[in-house]
């Protein structure tokens, strides 16, 4: 109900003194309050209905109209119902002069209307509006938990809120980051969210999720009649569940993906059979495709967690997830929808467009273990050097020099480089540093001694005593691809 319904209500007789505005007319009516004291605000509420008649309030000075409308306005009041005939036979121009200012509704309750048809009309109406709410909120709750039983996605059931409410929806963490939303290309600001949380037409629903994490739904340019708290509140149960379902299916098997990322680097320590019953432990297929995917995560952007976790649990029926050092490690098989092609592209669409800053590497699919081990290698070390979704090559050298390199070639790289090594114990000039920062920019003097903050006089001396010292030509590509080789397999 809205102060114009009342205006609206033949049977009340109402009458409008202020020039109120089509929004002030349209505030919320929460319940009505008789108060004939000059200051009823400790027993008011937001968006309360005032009725007086004025008794207590024989007021001559203006300013004291003023200040008791001020105090009104800072409790919210959705307008002041004033009766005349009995202590004042018309309304007090200094109340007029007040409301008007301060854009406070203020109506007239003629003399032939008692006051109680008037709390009874609003009473009733609010009871009926709280009951159809209360009813459509259960028919809302109701669809959505169908929905969740027939394992419809969280988006497909946040949609289903969204129409009900005539709006958009988000759910929110406790930091104010945006999880999810509905429309999935609506665009949402953080005044956005400020204006939601300070209420009036949006509102914000807790989700009960029962653990440690704070979500909430938001919801904005609502076009619903009725109150969102009392429609949206039984279906934010059932958002709360989906959401819980989402995450934390992702989240069991901690303890075998801890030890199959263990096992990922060390090559000649655990063999291809072994390496396959770890990953079979976790509850994956290993003659499932799989896609691996790497994200930095860190308190910056913790909430992208989140969002990768949900994008992924919408586009594949089994995913897992570990989190170690600040990198999140994902495995996904059995697209939810089967056979769909460009799974690798549709994936990068998906985090380029809700991640674009996100350093994120996708990978895959992987046909084999073997090839599985190389990529969950590769995305590792690519992830450190992107800033948005990328797509991994096919093949990495770092992860292939990886999984070949024995003990023997180990043992090659460290003779290569020991005379390196015992150089720069002796001396101040880190010379091994400098190799590395050498083969990294490509073998290009001006990029290297720019990194290195040296001169490129300087870069091209120790490059000539690296040189003597490897018995090698760093100018040549065979000298180059040896040193890099040996750097990767001392560093895997």
């Amino acid at each position: 109900m809205i102060v114009s319904d009342l205006l609206a209500a033949e049977a009340l007789q109402l009458r409008l003194h202020t020039p109120s505005s089509t929004e002030r007319l349209s505030c919320e009516i929460s319940w009505c309050a008789p108060a004939e004291t000059i200051d009823p605000t400790p027993f008011l509420s937001q968006n309360v209905l005032l009725l007086t008649n004025g008794i207590g309030l024989n007021i001559q000075d203006n300013r004291t109209w003023a200040a008791y409308v001020e105090r009104l306005v800072k409790v919210g009041v959705a307008a002041i119902a004033f009766g005349t005939g009995t202590a004042h036979r018309l309304i007090p121009p200094g109340l007029v002069q007040a409301a008007t200012a301060l854009d406070v509704p203020l109506l007239e309750i003629p003399r032939a209307v008692p006051f109680l048809q008037v709390h009874r009309h609003v009473t009733n109406v609010l009871q009926a509006e709280r009951f159809t709410a209360t009813t459509r909120s259960w028919e809302l709750a109701q669809k959505c938990a169908a929905l969740a039983s027939s394992g419809a996605r969280l988006s497909v059931i946040l949609a289903v809120a969204a129409e009900a409410a005539a709006g958009q929806l988000a759910i929110v963490d406790a930091a104010g980051s945006i999880i999810a939303r509905s429309p999935e290309d609506s665009s949402w600001s953080k005044e956005d969210l400020e204006r939601a949380a300070n209420g009036g037409r949006d509102v914000t629903v807790p989700l009960p999720m029962g653990s440690g994490d704070a979500f909430q739904l938001v919801v904005r340019d609502c076009l619903a009649d009725h109150p969102l708290g009392t429609l949206l509140a039984p279906a934010a149960s059932i958002i709360a569940v989906q959401l819980q379902t989402a995450l934390h299916s992702t989240a069991h098997k901690q303890q075998e993906l801890e030890t199959l990322l263990d096992q990922v680097p060390d090559w000649s320590g655990v063999a291809l059979e072994e390496f396959t019953s770890t990953f079979r432990s976790t509850g994956l297929d290993s003659s499932e495709p799989t896609f691996v995917i790497t994200a930095r995560t860190g308190p910056q952007n913790l909430a992208n967690a989140w969002r990768i976790r949900l994008v992924l649990q919408s586009l594949f029926d089994d995913v897992r997830v570990q989190v170690r050092a600040n990198v999140l490690f994902v495995f996904a098989q059995k697209p939810a929808i089967p056979g769909q092609p460009g799974t690798i592209d549709v994936l990068l669409s998906k985090f380029s467009q809700k991640l674009p800053g996100q350093p994120l590497v996708l990978k895959g699919p992987c046909a084999s273990i073997d090839e599985l081990r190389l990529g969950v290698h590769q995305a590792r070390e690519l992830v450190d050097q992107v800033d948005r979704p990328t797509i991994a090559p096919e093949l990495g050298v770092s992860a292939l020099v990886a999984s070949t390199a024995s003990r023997g070639a180990r043992a090659g790289a460290t003779r290569l480089f020991a005379p390196v090594v015992a150089h720069d114990e002796s001396h101040s000039v880190n010379l091994l540093g400098t190799l590395e920062c050498f083969l990294v920019h490509d073998a290009q003097p001006s990029r290297a001694a720019a990194a290195l903050y040296i001169h490129r006089n300087t870069l091209s001396q120790r490059i000539t005593k690296l040189e003597s010292l490897l018995n090698l030509s760093l100018a040549s590509l065979e000298g180059q691809a040896t040193c890099l080789m040996a750097l990767r397999i001392l560093r895997s």
